[in-house]
């Protein structure tokens, strides 16, 4: 949907300054594992995506985080997570700002990914040291990992003083400059990544659930699915590095859930792992489709329940 031309101009001269910022120092942190309480005898996480705040005062950014309230506040989830591209804007870290005050207003523990479009404008420094004291987020930047991005960290939920289920949120990066039509220009997990993972899956007790933003290519056969594609293809990471076959040798992930492709909210069984899209929640990218969040229940037994959750089911 277009913008306005003033809109236009304000982004084109943010972005002229913008390219002028050097790149801050990320400071990498410790790889314990969050530990956090469930609400109640199932897990219960909402998973958002692809917000892709613009402006922060225009209707379809205000639409977006009243819908985020009104998804998080209609049940009582133990756990949100944004699954990428927050913002595509010069405006981004102020945006960021405020998406960080309307999360923490919902008092619910919530995290982040990044997604492929906050660093167009800015770098992952940026954003994090723009971070104010909270009490809701469950962050961390992670260990400094051969070109591992930021964000690799486990949260673990525990009932009843016994762990119960892991939540693990990776980095998979943005746009490559160089890359083969095969390939497809985006960028994938490391193999760095797949041995933190692995180092971690190894030494848990229960099984998990996996965050990232773009799909792995496991989603490009989609025979089977359930749900919308109404993409054209499935917009997955450039290379297939072995995560999935690192997945099915450790068998205790029994999911991975991602964004990135708007007219996506699909999900499919692959060697007993379930590979699913989130709902697009964010007002201001592209597609036609309700916005809305994916929930994710992991019940006392260890089934998972999925389901969509519209804005027409919320709204007030």
């Amino acid at each position: 949907m277009k913008k306005s031309i003033l809109g236009f101009l304000l982004l084109s001269c943010l972005f002229l300054v913008s390219c002028g910022q050097t790149e801050m120092d990320i400071n990498y942190t410790d790889d314990e594992p969050f530990i956090l309480d469930m609400n109640g005898e199932s897990l219960k996480v909402l998973q958002l995506t692809d917000l892709h705040l613009t402006y922060g005062v225009d209707n379809f950014d205000r639409k977006t985080l009243h819908l985020i309230q009104d998804l998080i506040l209609s049940d009582d989830f133990d756990f949100v997570v944004i699954t990428g591209d927050m913002s595509l804007s010069p405006l981004g870290i102020s945006l960021f700002k405020k998406l960080i005050k309307t999360m923490e207003e919902c008092e619910t523990p919530w995290s982040f990914v990044f997604g492929n479009h906050e660093t167009d404008y800015h770098d992952y420094s940026e954003y994090l040291n723009s971070i104010p004291e909270t009490e809701y987020l469950y962050f961390k930047v992670g260990p400094e990992l051969n070109e591992g991005g930021v964000g690799n960290f486990v949260v673990r939920f525990e009932k009843d003083g016994e762990p119960f289920y892991d939540l693990i949120l990776m980095d998979t990066h943005a746009e490559r400059e160089v890359y083969t039509e095969e390939e497809g220009e985006y960028d994938y997990l490391k193999t760095s990544q797949i041995t933190w993972y692995e180092d971690h899956v190894s030494s848990s007790v229960v099984n998990n659930l996996v965050f990232m933003h773009i799909p792995l290519r496991e989603f490009i056969d989609s025979e089977g699915y359930i749900g919308i594609f109404d993409e054209d293809k499935v917009y997955a990471q450039g290379v297939n590095t072995g995560f999935f076959d690192a997945c099915v040798t450790l068998a205790k992930t029994k999911g991975v859930f991602v964004g990135h492709d708007h007219l996506n909210d699909f999900y499919l069984l692959r060697e007993d792992i379930i590979l699913a899209y989130g709902r697009i929640t964010g007002y201001s990218a592209y597609g036609d489709l309700e916005r809305g969040g994916r929930v994710i229940e992991v019940m006392d037994d260890q089934e998972i329940v999925l389901s969509v959750l519209l804005e027409s089911e919320v709204s007030q």
